[in-house]
Parts: C-alpha cells; sequence; structure tokens
C-alpha cells in the first residue's frame, strides 16, 4: 500500500473540494446578510408562507439561513413549527460539501436535486406537523427575547471582509471542513485497502445504517455527518441513510437555540429524531 500517494490523493481531493465550499460560502452570506430586513418584513406580515420560506432557508448551504431563523425564532417573528421546517431542512455546512462533490463528478446532480428537494417538502410537512402536534398536546415553549440586541454594524464591505469572511468562514468553518473532509476521504480510502467496504456495508442491516445516521444526526456538530457523505458519494449507503441524517442533522444551527432554550433545543431534536427515522424506515421499506 502506498500511503504517501494515499495522502497526496487524499489532500488534493480535499483541497479541491474546500475552495469550491469557500466560493460558495461567500456568495451566500453576502446574499443572506444583504437581504436580512426584506425577510424580516416578510415573516412578520405573511405567517402561512412562512413554513415554506423557513424550510427554503433551511436549504441553503451553510449555517447563515438557519442562523437568520433562529434569530427571527427568538425575535418571536417564527414559530416552533417554522422553526422546525427549518431544522429539517437545513444540512449545515454538508450542504457545501455535498454540491462541491457534485461540481468535482463525485455525486450526482439528480441525487444532489432530489435531497435538496425532498428536504425543502419534509421541511414544510414537518414544520406544520410539529404545530399540529404542538396545539393538539399543548406543548409548550420558551417566549420570544423580550429585548433583540444583535448589535448590528453597517453593512459595508470591509466588515463583510474582515468580521465574515475572515472571522466566520475561514476562521469557524473552513479550516474545520477541511480536516474532517480530509479524515474522511483518507481513513475510507485506508481502510479500504485491506477490507472490503462495499461488501462490509452491502451485508450491513440497513436499519442499524439507519440508526447509525440518526445518531450521528443528533450532535450539534456538522464534521461527523461528512463521514455518511462521502460513503454515499462512493455508493456504500443508500440515499434513505443519507436523508435521514440529513433530516435530523442541524449542523450548527441548533447552538443558538441551546443558548436560548435548552428544553426547546431538546424538544426539537426529539421530534426531528423520530421524524427522520420514520421517514427513513418507510424508504428502506420500498426498497429506496
Amino acid at each position: 500500500m502506498d500511503v504517501k500517494n494515499l495522502f497526496l490523493g487524499s489532500l488534493s481531493e480535499t483541497i479541491n473540494i474546500t475552495l469550491i465550499i469557500l466560493v460558495l460560502m461567500i456568495v451566500i452570506e453576502f446574499l443572506v446578510l444583504k437581504y436580512e430586513k426584506q425577510l424580516l418584513k416578510f415573516f412578520s406580515k405573511n405567517k402561512f408562507w412562512s413554513y415554506p420560506l423557513a424550510s427554503f432557508f433551511g436549504i441553503i448551504p451553510g449555517c447563515i439561513g438557519t442562523f437568520a431563523m433562529d434569530t427571527f425564532y427568538m425575535a418571536g417573528l417564527l414559530g416552533f413549527g417554522g422553526l422546525m421546517s427549518t431544522m429539517i431542512a437545513t444540512s449545515g455546512d454538508e450542504s457545501f460539501i455535498m454540491i462541491s462533490m457534485m461540481m468535482a463528478g463525485e455525486i450526482s446532480f439528480n441525487s444532489v436535486i432530489l435531497l435538496l428537494v425532498s428536504l425543502f417538502i419534509l421541511g414544510i410537512f414537518g414544520g406544520l406537523l410539529t404545530n399540529y402536534l404542538k396545539k393538539k398536546f399543548k406543548i409548550s415553549v420558551s417566549k420570544k427575547c423580550e429585548v433583540v440586541n444583535h448589535h448590528k454594524k453597517e453593512f459595508s464591505l470591509k466588515h463583510f471582509l474582515k468580521e465574515h469572511i475572515f472571522h466566520h468562514i475561514i476562521k469557524k468553518h473552513i479550516w474545520k471542513l477541511f480536516l474532517w473532509i480530509f479524515v474522511a476521504i483518507f481513513l475510507i480510502g485506508f481502510v479500504s485497502e485491506f477490507i472490503d467496504v462495499s461488501s462490509v456495508f452491502a451485508n450491513t442491516n440497513p436499519f442499524f445504517l439507519l440508526l447509525i445516521a440518526g445518531l450521528v444526526g443528533l450532535l450539534p456538530i456538522s464534521g461527523p455527518n461528512t463521514f455518511l457523505l462521502v460513503l454515499f458519494s462512493k455508493s456504500l449507503i443508500p440515499f434513505s441513510v443519507l436523508l435521514t441524517n440529513s433530516i435530523i442533522q442541524d449542523g450548527h444551527g441548533l447552538l443558538p437555540i441551546i443558548g436560548f432554550s435548552v428544553d426547546d433545543a431538546i424538544k426539537l431534536k426529539i421530534i426531528n429524531f423520530f421524524f427522520g427515522m420514520i421517514v427513513g424506515t418507510v424508504l428502506i421499506l420500498i426498497g429506496f
């Protein structure tokens, strides 16, 4: 086994994927920040459409769209069901990785579109279902913040370059994504040299894989979910397992809610977990 070539190959693949992610993150960060005031105005006047819009912001790659919805929830502009729409639809930074892998030819365009469309639709349905359950079982949630102090600075190029690109994207995200992607690609390539990985996963009970994907999705971070994306790109796990993980995981999107209300965060994850596991189980049973 040539470890050096495996290392260099994994490094090259990781750099290509990370550079694509960096460009996508900058563009999306700019667009969401630029039109945040328009979004606030829309949410305050259109309660019903908050579900599809919250779900749409969930499928936006990265955490910025989800953080925006967290802020709206804490300010009382978005309901608990709407927040659930976002949490179901979001895949955090894994969306960036998935899209970059698609652009690199490692995941098919159809698979990416199918996943994003599925998450968007399931986000709307899950949000409406959550709102129904909240009313049916009188689930209590935290009240909005009485004082919402965002310390918003003027939207300027200097501020955007320093705070959003350097301090947020580069210092908080890119280097972590780079490490997780590299470790996932290298480890799976390394293990494949000694074990017939495809045979192992083919002989593993799909419901066990589903449970593992769901449990990994419970973690309020993005990195570990990268392994599932790499496995899917190599056709080692079915779409149902990847979708279940994508439904349950929130990337870093749940962290502001944990800070706001641990009780709300726990309720979100419980409903999210069972919703994702039910969807995944149904898909496995129909052979998807």
